[in-house]
């Protein structure tokens, strides 16, 4: 697989990491969820931090790579792991939950309470695995050149 390669710029370094200013994708920025075409335009930048390998300066604009297995990882975490879970808490309550407990009648309604109930606590065990993961800088992508003023016309 080909890692992901962006464009941006050096706004603060911390150490051994930068923070870095990126102009969202064209797919990105036409979605309007957060900013889009129409927003505010310091909702349409990332701001990330990076492994700053290349001891990069403020200001100074950079490439960064990320590697596109762990995007795809993190994007099965955020978004398929809490769909199974709602899928999972409403068929658990169907076929397992409501028969050991001995409920009778329609049980459509409890099983999709159980269901989003199932979805709420994956999101926040997600969210505390987002927090140790940001801390561990597992995921953290890197900057792996300085971008030429050359290469920045031919864009």
């Amino acid at each position: 697989m080909v890692p992901l390669e962006r464009v941006g710029i050096v706004i603060a370094t911390e150490g051994d990491t930068a923070v870095v200013k990126m102009q969202r994708h064209l797919s990105c920025e036409n979605c309007g969820r957060c900013g889009g075409i129409l927003g505010k335009e310091d909702r349409r930048d990332h701001i990330v931090k990076v492994s700053n390998t290349l001891k990069a300066e403020v200001g100074q604009r950079v490439f960064i790579e990320t590697d596109d297995r762990q995007g795809i990882f993190v994007a099965f975490m955020l978004y398929m792991v809490p769909l199974f879970a709602l899928i999972a808490g409403i068929f658990g309550w169907l076929y397992l939950a409501a028969p050991l407990l001995g409920l009778q009648g329609s049980q459509e309604l409890p099983a999709i309470g159980a269901g989003f109930l199932l979805l709420v606590l994956v999101y926040l065990g997600i969210r505390r695995w987002d927090r140790r993961v940001r801390e561990s800088g597992r995921y953290r992508p890197t900057i792996t050149g300085l971008v030429q003023e050359e290469s920045v016309k031919q864009e």
